[in-house]
């Protein structure tokens, strides 16, 4: 059958830039700022070009926790407009990619239910640093708090408080040293870096012209002239801009370097987060997202991981958290699976793993901005946005954020390229549908309506059900290209097939195994053996050329 030709074609994108290199704006970064980013440049009716040295969202995009979250955390130190910011950002979220971010209940246990009642005001104002988590009571106040900066939210139910028995009939795994516990509702994030690429494909599709490489890395800048090099075909070609952003993430001061800037802006965080195959505790933790202080002797040093299930038997567990100059460097180590897994085992002292449980890692670097804050657990998630001139060329850069704020960090940045090009915005994307958040087709009604669509095409039930909870409403697009390449499975849990390999390769510029493993699919999280699919996916190139 016959194809649609898909936004993201590389040979009609690159040959567009041959004809005319002349762009609006030049992104330098596919992270999940940088796609966001381009894809608001692009709805103004700019001609913009998004470069990444890697393939969208290959670096601390994709490493991240996995949940669009508020901040509760930040309520101690006083953060208000930061956690106001985050909780409207991540309702958008939530409601403009569904397909993507669900509801996910976070619990927070605690150890006591006064304490801290009267230190944690002062904290809140920054009079007084931080010691620990508080006890149920001034958590319980913090929570109402929280629930007040998200107004009635149209997403999210509101939080609770439970101590004693209660608590532990309510969340059987919860050990007795607890007192209690408080629990949120935050956005799990199912497919971030498919996030990413949704939103790369929405700026192109937006028409004007624009384009988005990866695999295509800034070599040197000359006045308003950017020479590029295609890292595919080992070819240089040069394009012109008005305007350049800079959503390098971690990477943003050596992009900065290339156009002469020398101010350092960013100050990196490494975080490892482990995923472990764990069947008892995928079973205990349930739905639930457990957030528990690590086990350090001194209470004013403790800080906050992370546990939840993935996928099936695949548990999430984070985040170290430590001073990384050069994210290239970025490992995890033995330490870092000895200091995790210790926490966990402190928090639940049922609950044995050892490292032979580990079977993957993320491993990622925040760019927050630069600090003299020697705590990195207090350094500000704030971002921010740095104007300079090169050689006549407007620089702006944008640093800090976080993966749950990218819509708002993408519309400043926007905003600023608009007031420097004399342009003014045409387009909002604060109820943009992302990708395949399509409203029509969020609820159950839309939904049944796609399934049956897809079931008269020729789409089995089961391939219908799973493809509208991956791709929303372009499972039917993606449907396309199964009916095309076939549905044969090519991943051992059935949920990769052969179609979608190909419309990953031909319309989502996925080059490599490593590409489709890690970043278009949930397989990097789910596969008993990445290396033998790898081998499967290179076969399955070559049979289809």
């Amino acid at each position: 059958m016959s194809l649609p030709a898909p936004p993201l074609a590389r040979a009609r994108m690159e040959a567009e830039i041959a004809a005319d290199s002349r762009f609006d704006v030049v992104v330098i970064g596919g992270g999940i700022t940088g796609a966001g980013t381009f894809r608001d440049l692009a709805m103004q009716g700019l001609r913009v070009l998004l470069v990444e040295r890697g393939d969208f969202a290959s670096g601390a995009s994709g490493a991240l926790t996995r949940v669009a979250h508020g901040g509760f955390r930040y309520l101690e130190r006083g953060e208000i407009e930061l956690v106001r910011e985050s909780v409207e950002e991540r309702d958008r979220l939530i409601a403009n990619a569904p397909h993507a971010v669900r509801p996910i209940r976070v619990v927070l246990p605690l150890r006591s239910r006064f304490g801290g009642l009267f230190a944690a005001p002062l904290r809140f104002l920054r009079l007084l640093p931080g010691h620990g988590l508080p006890g149920i009571v001034p958590m319980a106040i913090g929570a109402r708090l929280y629930d007040a900066l998200a107004g009635r939210s149209p997403v999210l139910p509101r939080s609770g408080v439970a101590a004693g028995k209660s608590a532990r009939r309510r969340f059987p795994y919860l050990d007795r040293k607890f007192a209690g516990a408080v629990w949120t509702y935050e956005g799990r994030i199912h497919a971030p870096e498919r996030v990413a690429i949704e939103l790369v494909e929405d700026g192109v599709a937006s028409g004007g012209g624009s384009a988005a490489l990866n695999y295509c890395r800034l070599v040197a800048a000359e006045g308003t002239t950017l020479h590029l090099e295609n890292q595919l075909s080992g070819q240089s070609f040069s394009v012109t801009a008005r305007a350049v952003v800079n959503a390098a993430g971690a990477h943003a001061d050596k992009v900065a370097a290339l156009f002469g800037i020398r101010e350092k802006m960013t100050g990196g965080i490494a975080g490892i987060h482990l995923i472990l195959d764990a069947p008892e505790l995928a079973a205990r933790l349930g739905d639930d997202l457990f957030f528990f202080e690590d086990n350090h002797d001194d209470p004013a040093k403790r800080r906050l991981c992370v546990v939840y299930r993935l996928a099936d038997d695949r548990v999430l567990l984070g985040t170290t958290e430590w001073a990384c100059d050069d994210p290239d460097t970025a490992t995890a180590t033995e330490a870092d699976e000895r200091y995790l897994l210790d926490a966990l085992a402190a928090a639940l002292p049922d609950v044995a793993l050892s490292r032979d449980t580990v079977v993957a890692h993320l491993i990622g670097v925040r760019p927050v901005v630069r600090s003299k804050e020697a705590n990195l657990a207090n350094r500000s998630r704030s971002h921010a946005i740095f104007r300079h001139e090169a050689n006549k060329l407007p620089v702006v850069t944008i640093v800090g954020g976080k993966w749950t704020t990218f819509r708002r960090m993408a519309e400043d940045t926007t905003d600023t390229v608009l007031q420097i090009l004399g342009r003014r915005r045409s387009v909002s994307t604060r109820d943009l549908a992302i990708g395949g958040g399509k409203p029509r087709f969020s609820g159950g009604d839309g939904r049944q309506q796609l399934a049956e669509a897809l079931q008269a095409a020729g789409i089995e039930p089961v391939l219908a059900a799973r493809l509208i909870e991956t791709y929303g409403s372009r499972a039917a697009t993606v449907a396309e290209w199964i009916l095309a390449h076939g549905a044969d499975p090519i991943s051992d849990d059935g949920r990769l097939t052969r179609g979608e390999v190909a419309f990953f390769r031909d319309a989502e510029l996925a080059v490599s195994a490593d590409d489709i493993i890690r970043r278009r699919t949930d397989q990097y999280l789910r596969a008993p053996d990445r290396e033998a699919l790898a081998r499967r996916l290179e076969l399955c190139r070559e049979s289809t050329g």
